[in-house]
């Protein structure tokens, strides 16, 4: 029978799986803090629940569940890069208050 390993495989929610195929979809993205927006390579600069719509549209989701993910990822997931302290607090504020409406929504 299987190992352990296939074990912990197996048993990996949906909702895990989901997180995991939400933030492999955002690893090529950037954000835009003071506008709200993730940007993606393509361009397509989208608000929260236009991404959420968009990686829904891909891994088959449940849209609410992507969406929660996507706020996860905004607020633990993505680092910009070269920001000295005084930016990178800066820019926490900015996602801090762009997050905020939906942290009660889950």
């Amino acid at each position: 029978m299987g190992n352990e390993e296939d074990d912990f495989f197996l048993n990996i929610s949906e909702s895990e799986q989901l997180r995991f195929d939400v933030f492999d979809a955002l690893k090529s993205t950037s954000v835009d803090p003071r506008e709200q927006r993730i940007v993606w390579p393509d361009g397509a600069r989208l608000s929260i629940e236009d991404a959420a719509r968009r990686i829904h549209a891909e891994s088959g989701g449940h849209v609410e569940m992507v969406q929660a993910h996507v706020v996860h990822w905004l607020e633990t997931g993505y680092e910009p890069e070269g920001l000295d302290d005084q930016q990178m607090e800066k820019f926490e504020r900015l996602i801090g208050e762009w997050i905020d409406p939906y942290e009660n929504l889950h």
